[in-house]
């Protein structure tokens, strides 16, 4: 690799730490040491520079990844997987139980977590959502993305489509029959988890009519899996997670219903049910 694709590398990979420290450019500046016109000039698309070995490793040490990951010769920022393939299938369920994801979300600590559910987002969910009539069974199970996780341990982005709480609210498509006392709890319950876990939390919805999406997670910088019903997409290398994170912030920005007023949208569903 040249310099000049080495210090593209170093930059998008700069960028997405940047991108997921919480305490924004100021607190990567205190933490790594490194002054304000340096940071510019490595961000900077037009200038092929690299920092030194010293400024490398500080950098490593401050946001617990290695230099290889940094020069973009790895795919891993812990170095425990310095060879991987960037893109494999993995089974929706491990040995034994238990999911991938658990591994996944693990790794990714501290980073910001994107989601966009094939359902109800499992955190905010009551419980197991309704089966399927017979005749049209479902090809997998709801994800479980978020279960096993508490309020504040990561950075939680959520997009999905104003239609299924619709949906949920007026018990049609999936909640076809379902009770409507149990619709009801399910929406309130939503409405006061997003009230009192914003900003931590927050939960985007955009009109599914205009814009479509696929159910996928990103986890932090590391990873992002795409859900196939049984299995997932797993890609790793930084530009397809780097992609497939522009194709979020594209949700985000389609959103009609933002996450500072969600929880009004939610309760006034959780109302409307007859």
């Amino acid at each position: 690799m040249d310099k000049r694709a080495l210090a593209s590398a170093f930059r998008e990979r700069l960028r997405a730490l940047i991108g997921d420290e919480r305490g924004g450019v100021a607190s990567f500046l205190a933490e790594t040491g490194i002054d304000r016109s340096a940071l510019s000039q490595f961000l900077d698309p037009a200038i092929d520079r690299l920092p030194r070995a010293e400024t490398l490793r500080r950098i490593a040490e401050a946001r617990g990844v290695t230099i290889d990951w940094l020069l973009a010769l790895s795919n891993a920022p812990d170095g425990r997987q310095t060879v991987a393939p960037s893109v494999q299938i993995e089974s929706a369920e491990v040995e034994g139980g238990g999911s991938p994801i658990d591994q996944w979300r693990h790794e990714a600590a501290g980073m910001k977590l994107r989601y966009v559910p094939s359902r109800l987002p499992d955190m905010l969910s009551l419980g197991p959502e309704p089966a399927q009539p017979a005749g049209n069974p479902r090809a997998g199970k709801a994800e479980n993305v978020l279960g096993g996780f508490r309020l504040g341990d990561m950075d939680v982005e959520i997009a999905m489509p104003v239609q299924t709480l619709q949906d949920l609210s007026g018990g049609t498509g999936l909640w076809r029959g379902t009770d409507a006392g149990r619709r009801r709890r399910q929406l309130a319950h939503m409405a006061a988890t997003c009230a009192e876990a914003y900003p931590t939390l927050r939960l985007h919805l955009y009109d599914g009519r205009e814009t479509f999406a696929a159910p996928f997670t990103i986890f932090g910088r590391i990873r992002a899996a795409l859900y196939l019903g049984e299995a997932y997409l797993v890609v790793t290398s930084a530009e397809q997670v780097a992609a497939l994170t522009r194709l979020f912030d594209n949700l985000v920005r389609r959103a009609t219903i933002g996450p500072d007023r969600v929880h009004e949208t939610l309760a006034d569903l959780a109302g409307q049910v007859a």
